[in-house]
């Protein structure tokens, strides 16, 4: 015999949302446990200050910035 149960709308959603909000936390928690992921975030945060970038305006800019 199967059981069912009945949830208002509204909370489901509610569910829905904090769960995505919870999955955002942890996948942000699993990068900043990573070292080697922590240490890319760390080199493009200084390559940034440093202005070592560079900025593409159109497609075509950016496939021959990054197929050189």
């Amino acid at each position: 015999m199967t059981e069912t149960i009945t949830l208002p709308k509204e909370l489901l959603q509610n569910l829905i949302k904090n769960l995505d909000e919870i999955k955002s936390i942890l996948e942000t928690i699993e990068e900043l446990l990573d070292k080697e992921a922590l240490k890319r975030i760390k080199e493009g945060i200084k390559d940034y200050k440093e202005k070592r970038y560079t900025t593409a305006k159109t497609k075509e800019e950016l496939k021959e910035i990054l197929f050189k």
